[in-house]
């Protein structure tokens, strides 16, 4: 439970609004590749290798800069002002039998973040063409986007910081604080088979008072999954507008499926649980939220927690579950209350 609180609390994060730099949507080559894709072959990462093969042949060790586990990709090509070779995070909540999806670097040219980034920006200008540079929140950040695969830039300038925040790895690595990071989306994510396109024609949302997902989260469709939702997500190949932010279920009950941040299509099988989550009004305004507990194969996690849907009312996702789990022939946990701290 403690892990789904603090799973909620992730996705509810709300930050004040700000007007971000748009990103620099790129047309496909004139072959009708992907431009974000060449540019990871000819960095020579490895895009479409499984991560349980490439954790066998490159081995799984520290980050070099922030010590985290990783697959660190010496013989790729670097980019200029490169703190360490490409890496990609490794975690054993990562189902093993896909892609890497994301890779990693950090530039460094001086104690400047907004020269780091630009000067890392004006090399990759050579394969997208310019992108906006511009503050988002507390960051400056530049984007290029084709189809879902993406390359982002972002630093954190330290005097749009707060003064008492303390980084480990910039004590370790002062350069850290305004080293510029560049993050690289592959895109990847299964297509519907077959079947999963029959429940997905035949999807019946379900009504409910609250919201699937949260005001801020992109459209199903519109990024790129993370590596640890790539077993339920699907690309939505056809997906009515009117489906966004919604969920509900196969014709006959076969499956739940998601319209979130991604499509989520999840067999009934392979659905452990349904847990509700129900929190007090007391720093906070209080609430409630719902999470599928799914089978995976992730080696360090008994399951892969799904995020449904949430409501204000403690009590308000405690029918939707029950309602979900009668018709889905799984049992649902509605939790105790826990003050919303």
């Amino acid at each position: 439970m403690r892990f789904l609180k603090s799973l909620w609390r992730r996705v509810e994060a709300e930050l004040p609004a700000a007007v971000a730099p748009q990103p620099t949507i790129l047309a496909p080559l004139p072959n009708g590749a992907n431009p974000i894709h060449r540019f990871i072959d000819d960095m020579r990462l490895p895009r479409e290798e499984h991560r349980r093969d490439l954790e066998l042949r490159l081995g799984v060790r520290p980050d070099p800069i922030y010590r985290s586990d990783a697959v660190i990709f010496d013989a790729a090509i670097g980019i200029p002002g490169a703190m360490a070779p490409w890496i990609a995070r490794s975690d054993a909540g990562m189902p093993p039998q896909f892609p890497i999806t994301r890779f990693s670097a950090l530039t460094w040219f001086q104690d400047d973040a907004h020269a780091n980034l630009d000067r890392t920006a004006r090399y990759l200008e050579a394969w997208f063409g310019p992108a906006e540079i511009g503050k988002q929140w507390n960051t400056l950040i530049a984007t290029w986007r084709s189809g879902i695969a993406e390359v982002g830039l972002i630093a954190w300038p330290p005097a749009w910081q707060s003064g008492d925040l303390r980084n480990d790895a910039e004590d370790r690595q002062p350069r850290l604080r305004t080293a510029c990071h560049v993050n690289v989306a592959t895109g990847f994510c299964l297509s519907m088979s077959e079947r999963e396109r029959d429940w997905v024609a035949g999807f019946q949302p379900i009504a409910f008072d609250g919201s699937v997902g949260t005001a801020r989260m992109a459209r199903a469709g519109t990024s790129a999954p993370y590596d640890t939702a790539l077993e339920y997500a699907r690309a939505p190949e056809t997906l009515a507008a009117s489906w966004q932010g919604s969920l509900g279920l196969s014709f006959g009950d076969e499956a739940l499926i998601i319209v979130s941040d991604q499509l989520f299509v999840v067999p009934r099988e392979s659905i452990i649980e349904l847990e509700v989550l129900r929190l007090t009004p007391a720093k906070g305004g209080g609430g409630s939220s719902l999470h599928a507990r799914c089978r995976t194969q992730a080696k360090a996690r008994d399951a892969q927690t799904l995020f449904l849907a949430q409501a204000s009312d403690p009590d308000g996702m405690n029918g939707l579950g029950r309602q979900l789990a009668a018709r889905l022939g799984c049992p649902v946990e509605i939790g105790p209350y826990f003050p919303d701290a």
